[in-house]
């Protein structure tokens, strides 16, 4: 906050700020930025352009990204961090009343391949051999592993393990658990 403040009272022209990370931020302090950084600055008082998600959202936030500032307060938990919006068309139609599927990355679990909202009964049926999330649509076009039927995300398939039989493949979890098995086995 300080040094926003001393370069705006020194003339300095801010036109990107990347705020993400830094602790403790309210609101309060995001209104406060963004009233200095738009005095005068016709970019800055445009409408906020929409930030979908995907797993390289850092990366491609740390250059790519147009917008004055990168961080809103989150509508659902008020807290300033990213906001996603959702990239699903029946939610993206819903821009003139307020989306419930808007908000951080802790508030609305998003889908690791499309970046849409994923509802509670989605995520139950679309479990992943990995830790990360997809939406039950994505889930049903990615190769499943032959023992317990579940994908890995594109960011973690090279964890696959390849089957004798070509395109099929056991997750690291059934690998570990065969070995596991075959090793108790043996000890009888």
């Amino acid at each position: 906050m300080k040094i926003v403040q001393l370069l705006h009272e020194h003339k300095g022209n801010i036109n990107r700020l990347r705020l993400n990370g830094i602790s403790r931020m309210s609101k309060h302090h995001l209104d406060i930025i963004m009233s200095l950084m738009s005095n005068g600055n016709p970019q800055v008082e445009e409408a906020r352009s929409e930030l979908f998600y995907n797993h390289r959202a850092r990366e491609v936030l740390n250059t790519n990204d147009e917008r004055p500032i990168d961080v809103d307060a989150c509508p659902l938990c008020t807290n300033v961090r990213l906001v996603f919006d959702c990239t699903r068309d029946d939610c993206m139609k819903v821009k003139d009343s307020f989306p419930r599927c808007r908000g951080c990355y802790f508030c609305v679990t998003r889908c690791e391949k499309c970046g849409g909202c994923i509802s509670s009964e989605d995520r139950a049926e679309a479990d992943l051999v990995c830790s990360d999330f997809m939406c039950l649509d994505c889930w049903l076009t990615l190769p499943k592993c032959s023992t317990c039927n579940r994908p890995y995300c594109e960011r973690h398939e090279n964890l696959m393990v390849p089957l004798s039989m070509p395109g099929q493949f056991s997750c690291h979890r059934c690998m570990e658990l065969g070995v596991s098995l075959e090793s108790q086995e043996d000890g009888y």
